[in-house]
């Protein structure tokens, strides 16, 4: 695939790494939708971004998603990337004991989880793939969004269970879907300085850079050419790339 041709659909685009997504592959020539449910934060990089279509979207929610769908698939005549980004990050033990008192996970925030990392690159992914195949595409690309937690980290029960469950929908996928010439690859990146890595406490930060072999955190940058390289190669399918450094939990 060449990047300048291509509709592209990114979730999460209006912040961190999926602004970086965004903004990448729109430079390159792409014409990009960046789907979000933070208002403000769409509000913000519409400001920086005209290149790019912003459209709110909460992509765990049903309706939303096809709505956004049929208007994007109006709108670009066609599309032929998706990137699944959007998460969230609600980092807590599953059981704990603090000051004497036991702490347990929020069936709440594991619930808001689920519903935003892994119904949500469900949803998107069955409605674009769906548009793909009615369409007729002689190609078609859904890129995973996973993690370095993937695997398991401590203190991230819900976040972790749900990149895990990515990473299997990425290769459940690929072998459905080839037959229709739609590619399915995920990437996991390891710690990049963004507004859900703020939220860890600085100290813990720190921690992981020094355990990072490569002595430090990945950028924004890196990150998107990544993305572009997997856009590229187009015999590139039902694989998680990793890009972390070294780091290993």
């Amino acid at each position: 695939m060449t990047v300048s041709e291509q509709s592209v659909v990114v979730s999460g685009g209006a912040s961190g790494l999926g602004l970086a997504f965004s903004r990448h592959l729109a430079g390159l020539g792409a014409r990009v939708w960046a789907l979000d449910r933070d208002t403000r934060a769409l509000a913000a990089a519409s400001r920086e971004s005209e290149e790019i279509s912003f459209l709110a979207c909460d992509v765990g929610d049903e309706p939303q998603v096809v709505d956004a769908v049929a208007r994007v698939e109006r709108e670009s005549g066609g599309i032929t990337i998706l990137v699944n980004n959007a998460a969230v990050l609600r980092d807590q033990a599953l059981v704990s004991k603090v000051g004497g008192k036991i702490r347990t996970h929020s069936l709440d925030d594991w619930k808001e989880t689920i519903h935003s990392n892994l119904t949500g690159t469900f949803l998107m992914t069955r409605e674009v793939a769906a548009a793909m195949i009615r369409g007729k595409r002689r190609a078609g690309l859904i890129v995973n969004i996973s993690s370095i937690s993937r695997s398991g980290n401590p203190g991230q029960t819900a976040y972790s269970a749900t990149k895990g469950g990515i990473d299997a929908l990425t290769v459940t996928w690929s072998q459905e879907m080839a037959v229709y010439g739609i590619r399915v690859v995920g990437v996991a990146p390891g710690f990049v300085e963004t507004p859900m890595t703020s939220r860890i406490p600085p100290v813990f930060l720190e921690r992981l850079r020094e355990r990072t072999p490569m002595g430090r955190f990945g950028t924004l940058d890196e990150f998107a050419r990544t993305l572009q390289y997997v856009i590229e190669t187009d015999y590139l399918n039902g694989k998680v790339l990793e890009l972390d450094g070294g780091l290993r939990f």
